[in-house]
């Protein structure tokens, strides 16, 4: 049995009764979903009246058409239904076309009663109708070019976090290298002061095994990275070169934090050995100066110098009584020496005005005897004197003897 497809919009339906073939669904369609009074009165007078019948109406104004991608069918081929409504609600005339007994036609807003079970019949035949459904490319089309748009953007994303990702690892790569430069200029810097200090010998500090300390560290030697950052390097790659380069860094680090506590140790304690050093000093110049100052009693010119040196002594063992810094050490050994050098030129000077008196009076004493030994001398020589000698035949005149002899005759 032939039906009308239910998927017709008005202006399909009214195109398919203009053609007088189908006039054979005219009882469908009052029961179409695309009806409306018009086109249901127009049907039930072509039933009543074929020949008067006329034209279909066309459908109003606010009932646009749909607009299709493919073309439907518009009369469907389907199992004969029950027709109830042909049997119970049309009257017993025959149609001049048909054949079919047919009902009067009605008035304006009329309806058999038994319209309902009819129309409940075609929509149960209708749920069993199979339609030949058009495929939705505009939706299909914006759905794929979603997806394509979404896709798009998922790529992009991924892309810009791809490249975010490789510059921050860049960053952080070539920071680590800045870092080890500057690690290796600290490390250095820390070197040549320590320098001093690693020549120092155990007699200069009171810790030796600092000494010893100092020395392993600045034996030292920093491990050269073979790491770099180029930039054509992966994400992956550059973080392993970053924390490779910071974990030299760090070590590094400790290593200089390292040498410059074990250098303020070797400082301190080299300092200390100054002051035992110089209290040592002091005790012995104050020792010396007291000594001075018992043996320049009654040997200086000025009592005053001896004064001063007595004051300075007091002075210095002021200071060993209590702890001070190495400077003040070395200055009061300092002033003490000068007041000894005072005391000691004093005693110099007084010595050797003492030297020059006697002197003098030892050349006076010398210088009165000297007259009557001389006056000793020259009597003999003036007794002595011979005759005039001859002339011819040289003789020498032998003074005469005295009448006591030098020497005894017999030696008793």
């Amino acid at each position: 049995m032939r039906r009308i497809n239910p998927k017709l919009d008005p202006c399909e339906l009214s195109d398919l009764m203009s053609d007088s073939g189908n006039w054979d669904l005219l009882a469908q369609i009052c029961d179409h979903p695309g009806t409306w009074p018009e086109l249901d009165q127009w049907a039930a007078h072509a039933i009543a009246d074929p020949e008067t019948a006329g034209a279909p109406p066309e459908p109003l104004p606010d009932r646009k058409p749909e607009h299709r991608l493919l073309p439907i069918t518009p009369i469907i081929d389907d199992e004969p239904p029950c027709d109830t409504r042909s049997n119970n609600t049309l009257a017993s005339k025959p149609g001049k076309r048909t054949g079919t007994t047919v009902g009067m036609p009605m008035e304006d807003g009329e309806h058999v009663e038994d319209d309902a079970p009819l129309a409940e019949l075609s929509a149960d035949n209708a749920d069993e109708v199979a339609v030949h459904r058009h495929i939705p490319f505009t939706r299909i089309a914006g759905i794929m070019l979603a997806s394509v748009i979404a896709t798009g953007l998922t790529t992009g994303l991924v892309m810009a976090k791809k490249n975010y990702d490789h510059q921050e690892a860049l960053t952080s790569c070539n920071h680590a290298i800045k870092q080890a430069d500057i690690v290796r200029i600290a490390w250095d810097k820390a070197l040549k002061q320590a320098e001093p200090y690693v020549k120092l010998q155990d007699k200069d500090v009171q810790d030796p095994k600092s000494l010893e300390l100092l020395a392993k560290i600045m034996q030292y030697q920093p491990s050269i990275s073979t790491e770099n950052c180029n930039p054509s390097l992966t994400a992956d790659r550059l973080d392993r070169n970053r924390a490779e380069i910071g974990r030299e860094n760090n070590q590094l680090r400790t290593q200089i934090r390292n040498l410059h506590d074990t250098v303020d140790t070797v400082k301190a304690s080299h300092e200390q050995q100054q002051i035992d050093n110089a209290q040592n000093v002091l005790s012995q110049t104050i020792e010396d100066a007291d000594r001075l100052y018992k043996e320049s009693e009654n040997k200086v010119r000025d009592d005053n110098t001896r004064t001063r040196l007595n004051e300075q002594i007091t002075h210095a063992r002021l200071m060993t009584r209590d702890h001070q810094s190495l400077d003040v050490y070395d200055r009061t050994i300092q002033d003490l020496n000068e007041v000894m050098q005072i005391v000691r030129d004093s005693m110099t000077t007084v010595e050797n005005e003492d030297t020059s008196d006697a002197d003098h009076s030892d050349g006076f004493t010398q210088s009165g005897s000297d007259p009557q030994s001389s006056n000793r001398q020259s009597a003999p020589s003036s007794e002595g004197l011979s005759s005039p000698v001859t002339q011819g035949n040289p003789t020498w005149e032998v003074p005469e003897q005295s009448a006591i002899p030098s020497f005894p005759d017999q030696l008793g």
